[in-house]
């Protein structure tokens, strides 16, 4: 496996500052967020060749695998104007990912905290952009990955499957699997039964796995934890890993620097 981190969560550096902190933390991939991690780049928009190329090579002379780009975009927004420019930026970072070698491009579904009535108004929208962002990545022999977050469009098994069945094209489409991000007070002591849906249903489309634990409350924010100090079950999840996934990247996600260590040795215990 390849044990990772969200780059930034470490600071804006060079490129090349950059890959070799986070090896020197015993890191080999790293889900990267251009403009927050990389000294010199504002936007996602006019990145140049050389600064794309510059990335490329400081992360594999590092031998840090760019697991995934992030792009993350409000994809089901009601706003045809926002909608339509997500779906632009997306597929901009398309290009972006073949230049400096990442894996695939990342985004959630939404970027907003969305009701029910939300989520059900909005997922024909995020059907929509999927649909283009995708054929998009097929033109370029590309991929995409997206983050099911249970606050947002795209927040269940049932709804990532019909999606994965409507979009039809495994080669071009991932999934990057948070399990805290869809676990829930009402569903947190039933984690036995919970994780082999999503296992299934992701099946061979894994893009990576973000790692984080926390202890939920009713009606109230998570308080994150260290890996394994909090409430989140991995057991499932790391058998299906094993399984299936031998070589998957595991990708420490919202980093507490103070325990990044004993972090990086829970990855590697699974």
């Amino acid at each position: 496996m390849k044990y990772g981190c969200r780059a930034h969560d470490y600071g804006c550096f060079t490129a090349q500052e950059l890959a070799r902190t986070l090896a020197d933390q015993g890191y080999n991939a790293a889900q990267l967020a251009m403009p927050k991690a990389i000294r010199g780049i504002a936007d996602m928009n006019g990145i140049s060749p050389e600064q794309l190329e510059e990335i490329r090579t400081a992360f594999a002379g590092a031998d840090v695998e760019i697991t995934v780009l992030s792009c993350y975009r409000d994809l089901s927004s009601p706003d045809d104007g926002t909608r339509t420019a997500a779906v632009a930026d997306v597929c901009r970072a398309l290009h972006y990912q073949k230049a400096t070698g990442a894996k695939q491009v990342g985004s959630e579904s939404s970027c907003r905290f969305l009701s029910e009535e939300q989520k059900a108004a909005e997922l024909p929208l995020l059907t929509d952009s999927i649909l283009r962002i995708v054929e998009q990545a097929a033109k370029l022999d590309a991929c995409f990955a997206l983050e099911p977050v249970f606050v947002h469009a795209l927040d269940t098994v049932e709804k990532l499957r019909t999606l994965k069945e409507t979009v039809g094209d495994g080669a071009h489409f991932h999934v990057i699997f948070d399990p805290v991000n869809v676990l829930t007070v009402e569903n947190v002591d039933n984690q036995d039964a919970l994780w082999p849906a999503w296992c299934e249903v992701i099946g061979k489309d894994l893009a990576a796995v973000h790692m984080k634990d926390a202890v939920l409350h009713p009606n109230a924010p998570r308080t994150p934890t260290a890996l394994g100090a909090g409430q989140m079950d991995y057991t499932v999840i790391r058998e299906w890993l094993h399984r299936g996934h031998p070589t998957a990247a595991l990708l420490r996600d919202e980093v507490i620097l103070p325990v990044a260590q004993e972090d990086l040795a829970y990855m590697r215990t699974l």
